[in-house]
């Protein structure tokens, strides 16, 4: 009975110790949210990306479909058309790296200005939080 007592109130107090150390560095915590999409569409040089890619897709695309309809073989058409999309993944990758690395640094200075130790993406978000989206917008115009 005393060994049970004891390890009830052991318990009791390491998780009172828990809550009063995990309470202060989440009190601490700022969280900020962007809204993805408009800040990707808002980069300046978006647009130009996004063209380059539609048309290296397209191109892929087409000779794809140019290569699969010589071809009989189902598994070797697959391949083909396999080929293409992974190569229009990496494309797509090799692209909008450069801009999702600058839209980072952006998002990362304007959190810091602001005092913001997490940001998540607006769909995570169902109360609180600082939008920071109109921020990062604005700095992102001026990288023109």
């Amino acid at each position: 009975m005393f060994i049970r007592n004891f390890a009830i109130r052991f318990i009791l107090a390491v998780m009172i110790v828990s809550i009063f150390t995990i309470i202060p560095s989440a009190a601490e915590d700022k969280i900020g949210y962007i809204d993805s999409p408009r800040v990707l569409l808002a980069h300046p040089k978006y647009d130009e990306l996004q063209k380059q890619l539609d048309g290296f897709i397209t191109k892929k695309s087409d000779e794809a479909r140019a290569a699969a309809e010589k071809e009989k073989d189902p598994d070797k058409r697959n391949e083909i058309t396999e080929k293409a999309r992974r190569e229009s993944g990496e494309e797509q990758l090799r692209l909008m790296n450069p801009i999702t690395e600058e839209i980072n640094n952006v998002i990362e200075a304007v959190a810091k200005s602001k005092g913001i130790t997490i940001v998540l993406n607006k769909v995570l978000i169902f109360y609180g939080g600082q939008d920071l989206t109109e921020a990062v917008v604005s700095e992102l115009k001026k990288l023109k």
